[in-house]
């Protein structure tokens, strides 16, 4: 089986939300105006709500209220409002995952926080439409989840010889089953007709070296994951009386040089050169990040605040 096979032989499984597919199709097209994506996105009140919130939100911080999605779109443009909407739903799609195969509330935390790095890092390094970058860090795991509701014992095993041996985990996924996570991920954006440079940034996520294309993006994915890993083990150890599963990394801004002092030891030394991002720009993204992780994570996913 090939990754490409996985996501054929689950198509139903992992298809996008009909308005989803149709705001995708919209974009594609050159005749597309923002009226004819209001009307599509209209429909769904929900999807709505949750788009003009984010909008409206710090993440943006627009000079004005938007009130519609046509204006929205007219404000962001045609290609951050697909990205969005796709954020958006991409939690529905594997929203039935069994709780014991994964915490998915640690999941899209862990997921928002990489997006957030990503695009503030990627404003950094003056990329063109940087909020693009937000996407990809946000499904760069997201091939994870298919292999762990098609593949739950050979990837469970996987993930217990990560944490025991601390190896990379696409190496042993590679060895178990064949083919990894950021494989999968790859194959499943190309599947919902994510830009092809954004699926080649979530397939080199941990080896950033070998990337053909999107070079940048994959380092600046690869970073943006790694801190993340770094900002997340930074809360107080289970068992203390300040423990917080989730207040790592709403506060890892108060705590930002000793995760960054802690990160770039494992971060792919050909990431830093492409990028030529500095300690000090990471403790800047992480300032950030922290700033809005609190209001995207709870208008995007606002089930990732749920605990056990």
């Amino acid at each position: 089986m090939t990754p490409q096979d996985l996501v054929a032989r689950n198509v139903k499984l992992v298809s996008l939300p009909e308005v989803c597919m149709q705001v995708q199709a919209l974009a594609d097209s050159p005749h597309t105006t923002a009226a004819d994506v209001g009307e599509v996105v209209g429909k769904d009140t929900a999807l709505t709500a949750r788009l003009l919130k984010l909008v409206n939100s710090a993440y943006f911080s627009l000079p004005r209220k938007i009130d519609t999605v046509t204006r929205a779109v007219n404000m962001i443009g045609m290609r951050e409002l697909r990205n969005l909407t796709l954020a958006a739903s991409a939690a529905e799609v594997f929203a039935n995952i069994p709780s014991e195969l994964i915490d998915m509330a640690s999941f899209w935390q862990h997921s928002v926080y990489t997006g957030l790095m990503a695009r503030n890092l990627a404003a950094r390094c003056n990329i063109l439409h940087s909020e693009r970058l937000f996407t990809a860090g946000l499904l760069h795991d997201v091939g994870r989840l298919l292999m762990l509701m098609k593949l739950p014992e050979p990837i469970g095993q996987a993930e217990a010889l990560q944490v025991e041996t601390g190896r990379d985990i696409c190496d042993i996924e590679r060895e178990l089953v064949g083919f990894d996570h950021a494989e999968v991920g790859h194959a499943l954006l190309l599947h919902w007709n994510m830009p092809g440079n954004l699926s080649a940034s979530v397939l080199y996520h941990h080896d950033p070296a070998s990337a053909h294309d999107a070079h940048l993006e994959s380092a600046l994915i690869h970073i943006a994951d790694k801190v993340t890993h770094h900002a997340q083990e930074s809360k107080d150890p289970l068992g203390s009386p300040f423990y917080d599963p989730y207040g790592a990394l709403l506060d890892s801004d108060l705590n930002a040089e000793a995760i960054v002092e802690a990160a770039m030891p494992t971060l792919v030394p050909q990431a830093l050169a492409i990028t030529h991002v500095a300690p000090e720009d990471l403790v800047d993204a992480i300032g950030k990040s922290a700033t809005a992780f609190n209001q995207v994570l709870d208008l995007l996913y606002p089930m990732a605040w749920e605990t056990r």
